[in-house]
């Protein structure tokens, strides 16, 4: 008899960071391959982290002469990237020490989905959809970045060729300082090539592990509105008994099914709050970095796009935007986790509590005090929320107008 093969399986959870995995994948990283983890992975990952460190080193060296020549402009602009690859290359060491945290993550994020209701498959699927998007637009947005830089360049040294500009002086798509004669062919070649490749982990560092606690948010934020719901339909089924009865006690016999089904909302609410305890600690020196690099970066990029001249200045543009994207997301993932937490207590709150006897009191009472305080990523300084957005989108502005008064 012939037997037919299944198609081998994939873990849920792969199927709801599908795009996540594959640009993590392109740095080498991704939570599950570490047990299996070849050399060649960890090869690629020792490449891509030593050509962020020499990028970053080159670039600066080149902003800090042309600070030292008095030309501030040339600094900014040589620094702009180097920002970004310092919190890129942060974001990866972060991720790699804390990658037991994020693997736990995911597994419960797997254990959870292996006991989803119907009507909870369907919540995952629209939220998986939802994260895939946002995911291929900050990709989108920075990959746009990173090939404009590079491509800036060509069209500069074809034009300056139109001109007739003989010998053609090459240009690097990224300004740094090097020890060698790069304006011959061959090691203007190699450097070219070099910092192209260099591109690829600056934008998947980011794009990556950002989309990836995105992700992760809005499938916890499912699971608290289905929790939510089974409250609210719980407490829906005896409104048409209250109406049709003298008495408004419940019987023992319907006591006792109404505390099994709180019961096991109550444990499954522990396990989501257990699961976002676990999301914060695998993401908060990441959450911490963002906060604190963005306004920084944002500033830099916005001088440099007044500074610079030319066609440079579409370079900075969808550079700024995945910036301010970055920051959206990380800011949008803790309110979405906050509010849907809160908002556990507003459903346990208009459970006909009164119906029934003392435990069943106190079960409401339980779900009320956790959802009470929420959930949140809160990191040491900063609240995880759009209101912490808001403050430094206009403490960036600020500085912004500030360091424009000296230039």
């Amino acid at each position: 008899m012939k037997v037919e093969t299944s198609p081998t399986f994939e873990p849920p959870q792969s199927s709801i960071f599908r795009l996540q995995r594959k640009i993590l994948r392109a740095f080498g990283i991704w939570p599950l391959d570490r047990p299996t983890r070849r050399w060649f992975v960890s090869l690629q990952i020792g490449v891509n982290l030593v050509a962020l460190a020499l990028c970053m080193i080159g670039e600066f060296l080149h902003g800090l002469y042309a600070y030292q020549q008095g030309d501030l402009g040339e600094a900014i602009e040589s620094i702009c990237p180097t920002v970004a690859r310092v919190s890129g290359l942060l974001r990866m060491v972060f991720y790699l020490v804390n990658e037991q945290h994020l693997e736990k993550v995911l597994k419960s994020i797997e254990v959870a989905q292996q006991h989803e209701q119907p009507h909870e498959r369907n919540n995952s699927r629209k939220i998986a959809l939802v994260g895939q998007r946002l995911t291929f637009y900050l990709f989108l947005m920075m990959f746009s970045a990173a090939l404009l830089y590079g491509v800036t360049p060509f069209l500069i040294m074809a034009y300056n060729w139109h001109q007739g500009q003989w010998p053609l002086v090459k240009i690097l798509p990224f300004k740094l300082a090097l020890p060698y004669d790069w304006q011959r062919w061959f090691p203007f070649t190699m450097t070219t090539l070099f910092l192209n490749y260099a591109s690829i982990p600056t934008i998947t560092s980011q794009s990556g592990s950002d989309a990836l606690l995105t992700g992760v948010c809005l499938y916890v934020r499912g699971q608290f509105a289905a929790l939510g719901q089974d409250i609210a339909t719980l407490a829906s089924e005896q409104q048409p008994r209250i109406g049709k009865t003298v008495s408004v006690v419940a019987s023992e016999q319907e006591t006792r099914r109404i505390n099994r089904q709180l019961q096991r909302i109550n444990a499954r609410h522990q396990r989501i709050i257990e699961m976002v305890a676990e999301v914060r600690t695998a993401f908060a020196p990441n959450i911490l970095l963002v906060y604190m690099c963005t306004a920084l970066i944002m500033c830099i990029v916005c001088i440099a796009m007044l500074t610079v001249e030319g066609v440079y200045k579409l370079t900075y543009l969808p550079y700024a935007f995945a910036e301010l994207a970055i920051l959206f997301l990380y800011s949008y993932s803790g309110t979405i986790i906050c509010e849907s937490s809160e908002a556990i207590q507003t459903a346990a709150y208009s459970f006909p509590w009164y119906r029934y006897d003392r435990d069943t009191r106190h079960l409401i009472q339980m779900l009320m005090i956790r959802a009470q305080y929420g959930s949140n990523l809160n990191v040491p300084f900063f609240e995880t929320s759009m209101a912490t957005f808001s403050v430094i989108v206009r403490t960036a502005s600020s500085y912004i107008t500030l360091m424009k008064s000296f230039l």
